[in-house]
């Protein structure tokens, strides 16, 4: 197959996006003859795929949007220029790209095959439950909320296929929009090569819990305050052996914030702050177990680093979790600091659950090892075949 890819990202800043990259290589690396149009200041040499750098100058979060200066420079592009053959269809990710493919299909009437990685209904709905008290953030998720639902109708107004992460989101986008039933497909996750490989597999070996790892935004969505609450718990309890260990981009206000939370709670010396990381492997090897507190989380994919690393994690009961993690035990309500100290007590007082949570984790990694590239090819033959 010929497929024609859209990464006009200036970097490589979330899992979506390494996701993406790593699909067109590996498409390519199946025998797929693959073309990317990426931004020219995108400091990213492909391995496999071939480029075609475009420039698309913009500045994240400022006007023009982002999505208008792909648009625009995708639209210009193919005015001037040709690709060596038609492709057979365009796989592309993310709202940002959507209106450069909807421009690239009417240019070369190939079908759309797009990647829904987060649902941003539900985390807009989530940001108004969080900031009720605050008008500025509440009023900007109102907005928020109704552009998203319309963009979930043009998506399934123009695109061919789309393809979400998990059961959940599949579900939720029907719920809004019925009629895209026959468009919907689900791919999930895998734990595979590039990223990992046989040197970091089970490279984490604790038999005990001291060190609880959170890695994630210190944005609302992903509940921090929620674990740090739960670990303010556990040291009024006497469990002042208990460390937390947080990497992860945030603002300095968030960490300010999160900070005076540490210290009003009593543990500020037991918290550690790390920002972003450039490898999420050697603190999944240092600490004992990961808690993915998400008010919201479509398929994350650090949990998936996680149970290949062989950390024990335990998450949120919201979105795409429990079906990555699957078993009751591993899971808590959302929003419920009272039962995410209650795991962490029970793996501090009983030896044996701490080990039953390890050995869970071990049983679900198993389920992850699949072909995801594949996957996506067979769809992308299905489409071509119709």
């Amino acid at each position: 197959m010929t497929i024609l890819g859209i990464f006009l990202n200036n970097e490589i800043r979330t899992g979506g996006h390494i996701r993406c990259l790593e699909l067109m290589e590996g498409l390519a690396r199946r025998g797929n003859r693959v073309s990317v149009l990426l931004n020219a200041d995108l400091a990213y040499e492909p391995k496999r795929f071939a480029a075609i750098r475009i420039q698309a100058p913009y500045r994240r979060k400022q006007l023009p949007p982002a999505s208008f200066v792909f648009r625009k420079a995708v639209e210009e592009w193919l005015r001037t220029n040709a690709l060596p053959e038609k492709p057979d269809l365009l796989v592309v990710f993310s709202e940002t790209h959507f209106k450069a493919a909807v421009s690239v299909k009417k240019r070369l009437g190939i079908p759309i095959v797009f990647g829904i990685q987060s649902n941003a209904v539900r985390e807009s709905i989530t940001s108004l439950r969080e900031n009720t008290l605050r008008p500025r953030a509440f009023v900007r998720a109102v907005y928020e909320y109704f552009h998203y639902v319309a963009y979930e109708r043009r998506i399934a107004r123009n695109c061919d296929a789309i393809v979400l992460q998990s059961a959940s989101d599949r579900d939720d986008f029907l719920s809004r929009v019925p009629g895209a039933r026959d468009k919907l497909h689900i791919i999930g996750g895998n734990i595979g090569e590039p990223r990992c490989t046989d040197g970091t597999r089970g490279i984490n070996m604790a038999g005990s819990l001291r060190k609880v790892l959170f890695m994630g935004t210190l944005g609302e969505r992903k509940g921090l305050r929620y674990l740090m609450e739960a670990i303010a718990i556990l040291h009024r309890e006497g469990h002042a052996e208990l460390e937390l260990h947080v990497a992860g981009p945030g603002s300095d206000e968030q960490k300010r914030r999160f900070e005076h939370h540490a210290m009003a709670g009593g543990f500020a010396r037991a918290v550690r702050f790390y920002g972003r990381v450039p490898s999420t492997f050697p603190l999944m090897a240092e600490c004992d177990l990961m808690v993915a507190p998400s008010l919201f989380d479509s398929y994350p994919d650090v949990i998936l680093l996680a149970l290949h690393a062989g950390i024990p994690v335990i998450g949120s009961r919201v979105g795409g979790i429990p079906e990555m993690l699957a078993d009751d035990e591993l899971l808590f309500p959302v929003r419920d600091s009272s039962a995410i100290a209650s795991i962490l007590r029970r793996c501090l007082e009983e030896h044996g659950h701490y080990a039953r949570l390890r050995s869970l984790c071990e049983a679900r990694r198993t389920h992850f090892s699949f072909d995801w590239p594949e996957t996506w090819e067979r769809l992308a033959k299905e489409m071509i075949e119709r």
